[in-house]
């Protein structure tokens, strides 16, 4: 004889699964927020896990780089909204740089570099591939909810590279994909 209430709970198991996995809209992994230290660029950043159960849009600031802070040759107000970053094109000289980034749109943003610019490299599935994010050097502000400030502090040297966000919507696509790229420019 089947028992019931064992039924019951692996449907509830399953739903449940199956509803905070969507309600999870973080960013797709922790990996690139732990590359903050190495490259081009320095700062400190934290490297606790994405998959706390805490809904990205709910998701608090977890400031980067708050020891260089004081030591900021510049600062550059950035908007992060629903697909975009306003200003999409920055231009900053060489040194500690402070990014205050103000989350106006309605989802969780992140703000991540990729030092030398190009593309976001894309696995076989077509997901954001971390492994040659980390060999790019690539580094975040990890994502934080909407009518939020955050601020990311790096000390960068002179060169291109490209800002994105990687947070992942419910269906799977990449805020990078619905065009949340643009470029950082440092001059030397």
């Amino acid at each position: 004889m089947r028992n019931p209430l064992r039924r019951t709970a692996i449907i509830g198991m399953v739903l449940g699964l199956t509803f905070g996995a969507a309600a999870c809209g973080d960013d797709d992994g922790a990996d690139v927020r732990e590359l903050g230290n190495g490259g081009a660029a320095s700062g400190s950043a934290d490297a606790s896990g994405a998959g706390s159960g805490v809904a990205a849009a709910d998701k608090e600031c977890e400031p980067v780089g708050e020891d260089l802070e004081a030591d900021a040759d510049s600062t550059v107000d950035l908007q992060l909204a629903d697909y975009e970053f306003v200003p999409d094109d920055v231009e900053v000289d060489a040194g500690v740089v402070t990014f205050t980034a103000e989350n106006i749109g309605k989802e969780a943003h992140e703000l991540a570099f990729i030092p030398g610019g190009g593309d976001v490299p894309l696995n076989a599935d077509g997901d954001p591939d971390e492994d040659a994010l980390a060999e790019m050097g690539a580094f975040e502000l990890e994502a934080f909810g909407p009518g939020q400030d955050c601020n990311a502090t790096y000390e960068l040297e002179a060169g291109d590279y490209t800002m994105f966000c990687i947070v992942e919507n419910a269906d799977g696509e990449t805020h990078a994909s619905l065009g949340m790229t643009g470029s950082l420019t440092v001059t030397g």
